[in-house]
């Protein structure tokens, strides 16, 4: 395991009394590419290991502390505009990822920071959400036809919303996953088991289905600009999760939602990285999983983190393609590949004419 975060959550104290100043160097870099220096500000102050870390890593430490603070009054704000929004709207409105974690009071979400706002509706209130999202400001962000289009034929989320003077970002959801995909992952489980927060319009998942949620969220995708920073928030929920609930809450969580395979690639992944014990009971999810997938994750991660592997950019563009199979299909990504390559060859085609234009509008007078 290469990631210097990825070490110092797994054994906090351990990697305290044995980092060079190196390895303190590697790590604020990549906390803070990552967005993790907040948390593990607080990971340091519970492990009572404060007193361990360099005087100079501190300082990195606590500005991250300080910002993820500020983050917070930020979404408190934005979040008493929302409930003027949903309030008696009869929406049955759920956050979930980040917002919830930090609402829902867990503590791993203390100087946990991040970008936007993410809302989960039924299909049927989805138009509604939208609609009173709209008249109360939120905007969609400029982009191609296209890439609407693909927003609203493929995905699970309409495109981006942002207030038009806060500039707050709303995700609203109307799935789990893309409903391009052939992962049927249902929705209405988790819905079901919503709690509404006290004095709130919203609710948020039960512990067991938010980790379910994180699981399908890290194990589906195509991206990997987050992925040290979501290995640690998956770390930290799940034993969290484990305090709040049981390892049947999990994975009946799993079943009922129909994701049995991404969280038990989630499991076996948490063994791999932080050597969790996993009850004799995970085999329950095992039928629904691949081992060749299993494998291929694992693998794909193990480079990931591995800046110096000779697979590392490889593997780069095998998550890539993995995560864009698993939310389209070989027949949808070939459409969306080929679409999208015409449109950007004509959004350069464009732009090149435009600047020629420009050039000559410029060029002087006695130039050839």
């Amino acid at each position: 395991m290469k990631s210097e975060c990825l070490a110092f959550v797994r054994a906090p104290a351990g990697y305290c009394q044995t980092a060079t100043l190196k390895q303190w160097t590697a790590f604020i870099e990549e906390a803070r590419q990552y967005a993790l220096l907040g948390s593990c500000y607080f990971l340091a102050q519970d492990a009572g290991i404060w007193h361990l870390i360099p005087e100079q890593v501190k300082n990195h430490l606590i500005s991250g502390f300080h910002y993820a603070e500020k983050q917070k009054i930020t979404l408190l704000n934005e979040m008493l505009e929302l409930e003027k929004i949903f309030e008696g709207s009869n929406v049955p409105a759920v956050l979930v990822k980040g917002v919830a974690y930090r609402l829902d009071g867990y503590a791993f979400a203390r100087g946990r920071v991040f970008s936007d706002i993410d809302l989960l509706v039924p299909d049927s209130h989805y138009a509604l959400a939208l609609q009173m999202l709209k008249d109360a400001g939120y905007l969609e962000f400029t982009m191609s036809a296209y890439d609407r289009r693909y927003y609203l034929r493929w995905t699970h989320q309409h495109p981006p919303l942002t207030h038009f003077l806060r500039g707050a970002n709303i995700d609203l959801h109307h799935h789990l996953f893309p409903v391009s995909s052939n992962e049927d992952i249902l929705i209405e489980p988790l819905i079901g088991h919503a709690s509404v927060l006290p004095g709130s319009a919203f609710s948020t998942p039960s512990p067991a289905y938010l980790f379910m949620h994180a699981a399908v969220h890290l194990f589906y995708q195509d991206e990997t600009h987050k992925l040290v920073k979501d290995l640690v928030d998956l770390n930290l929920l799940y034993r969290e999760v484990m305090a709040r609930q049981s390892f049947t809450d999990i994975l009946q969580a799993a079943e009922k939602s129909n994701a049995q395979a991404a969280v038990f690639y989630a499991l076996n992944t948490l063994n791999q990285l932080f050597a969790i014990e996993l009850p004799t009971e995970i085999q329950q999810l095992a039928p629904a999983a691949s081992r060749y997938r299993l494998w291929q994750m694992q693998f794909l991660l193990t480079h990931l983190l591995d800046h110096a592997s000779f697979w590392h950019s490889p593997a780069h563009f095998f998550w890539f393609v993995r995560g864009h199979l698993l939310k389209m299909g070989p027949l949808t990504l070939i459409y969306h590949s080929v679409a999208k390559s015409i449109e950007q060859f004509k959004e350069r085609k464009k732009l090149g004419k435009k600047q020629r234009e420009l050039d000559a509008q410029t060029r002087p007078g006695d130039a050839h």
